[in-house]
């Protein structure tokens, strides 16, 4: 999930934290004494025996997570779990790295999103859970585990994603007699002559203040900015296909067809009133974007179909927002908490009660487990999206299809503000964009360098 109101602003203490992954193991975390244990499965749940007394903190802000803690406890009773909601996104990361710096107030487990974790492995605040987490492996694309390991070793437990859609208004599509779009330069035929017949709508929009947004259009198109390479990081801002991904939307935006705006609730608003013929979105979007706004569902009839292709024939998505249950590694209890974050994110009945609405007491998540596509909750009708099956019929495949050598840096927040910043002066034809990426490239180099990274281009 991504908390629709959340914006990736710097903070103080997320750049001190960068500072401190400068220092010692610039590359990988240490491994926590969870590494070293031999697990006992119990044959009952499959999940490992644990027959201590023990309490954890769970810092998370899934909607109705007490309801996973008390799934959990009735499985586990000796392990009681007591959960705070710290913030979400940058609120939650700033706390979190004001307790690391302190020594004092860490939690057990911590709830972070996948563009976050290089910072928090490399700066060594996780521990290594691989072995609690390994014999569950094959219960999350590959993709995704990709987005939680390091070295071969696993450092947190992947809750849920969100795969890449099109959105579009069924009413709208109907009355000009649109054809849902396959391919990018479909969609863009599209937008020019809707825009011709409605000189004052959009048809979509670009979110120019939403830097994890605009990366996963990259990821759709099947590149990722930073690489690891060994004991260095490639960083590759001006790669073509950036430079080609982003020309396009500007070519839209200049044309009218697009509204270059801010993520936020007047935008939101604008979605929902009708604004906008087609959205880009992930595949939350339709719980924490279209239902708050939205008082009559019925008015737009939202419907979602997969994203358009590069190139026609390709399947090959992208990913947007996202989070992951990670045991720090300052925890004194690392055992218990690999077991509950593990637990959480992969039985049964916690998935169930993950993919039902949020509204009806559930977690409203798009799991990360494949398991969880399996479910019939998972599996119903959506009123948000009139009743169409969305996650059997488009993101439960357009899941297998994201691309899996996109990563995060260990720098995401500073790379954020200096996408955002360089791309609203080229979408305002003050630089063009080939310049606001190579400005964005050789920032991100020196700063990665002054953190203590060994950097290459």
């Amino acid at each position: 999930m991504k908390l629709k109101n959340i914006l990736f602003g710097a903070s103080a203490a997320l750049v001190a934290m960068g500072a401190v992954a400068g220092c010692g193991s610039a590359q990988g975390g240490g491994s926590g004494s969870s590494s070293t244990q031999k697990l006992k499965i119990d044959p009952k749940t499959g999940y490992p025996e644990f027959k201590k007394n023990a309490t954890i903190t769970w810092w998370s802000w899934v909607p109705n997570a007490a309801g996973e803690v008390k799934i959990f406890e009735k499985y586990y009773p000796n392990i009681k779990v007591k959960l705070v909601n710290a913030g979400a996104g940058t609120t939650e990361y700033t706390k979190f790295s004001t307790v690391l710096q302190s020594g004092s107030g860490v939690p057990d487990v911590v709830m972070l999103e996948y563009d976050v974790m290089p910072q928090y492995i490399s700066s060594n605040a996780l521990a290594d859970i691989t072995p609690y987490v390994k014999n569950y492996k094959d219960k999350f694309p590959q993709w995704v585990l990709n987005q939680v390991t390091y070295d071969g070793r696993i450092y947190g437990v992947p809750e849920d994603t969100g795969p890449l859609g099109l959105f579009y208004q069924k009413s709208v599509f109907d009355k000009y007699h649109l054809k849902v779009p396959t391919t990018w330069e479909e969609y863009k035929q599209e937008a020019l002559a809707f825009h011709k017949q409605n000189p004052k709508a959009y048809f979509t929009y670009f979110l120019n203040n939403d830097a994890q947004w605009i990366q996963s259009l990259f990821w759709q198109a099947g590149v990722s900015p930073v690489q690891r390479d060994g004991d260095s990081w490639k960083v590759n801002f001006t790669d073509p296909k950036i430079a080609k991904v982003l020309s396009y939307w500007k070519s839209l935006v200049d044309a009218g067809a697009v509204d270059f705006t801010a993520s936020g609730p007047s935008w939101e608003k604008n979605i929902n009133n009708g604004v906008y013929a087609t959205a880009v979105g992930a595949a939350w979007f339709d719980s924490e974007t279209l239902v708050p706004w939205d008082h009559n569902l019925s008015q737009h009839k939202w419907h979602v179909a997969f994203i358009p292709q590069w190139q026609a024939g390709q399947h090959v998505d992208g990913d947007f927002g996202g989070s992951v249950q990670a045991v720090t590694k300052a925890s004194k209890n690392q055992e218990a908490a690999a077991i509950f974050a593990t637990f959480i994110n992969t039985q049964e009945e916690e998935l169930k009660h993950d993919v039902s609405p949020a509204k009806t007491g559930g977690g409203g998540l798009f799991p990360a487990s494949s398991d969880g596509f399996k479910l019939d909750q998972f599996n119903a009708p959506n009123p948000a999206l009139d009743n169409q099956r969305a996650n059997k019929e488009v993101f439960a495949k357009a899941s297998s299809q994201v691309y899996s050598g996109f990563q995060w840096s260990p720098w995401s927040t500073y790379v954020f503000n200096q996408l955002t910043s360089e791309l609203s002066k080229a979408f305002t034809n003050k630089e063009s964009i080939q310049q606001a990426l190579q400005n964005v490239q050789d920032k991100v180099v020196t700063y990665g360098k002054s953190q203590g990274y060994k950097v290459t281009t």
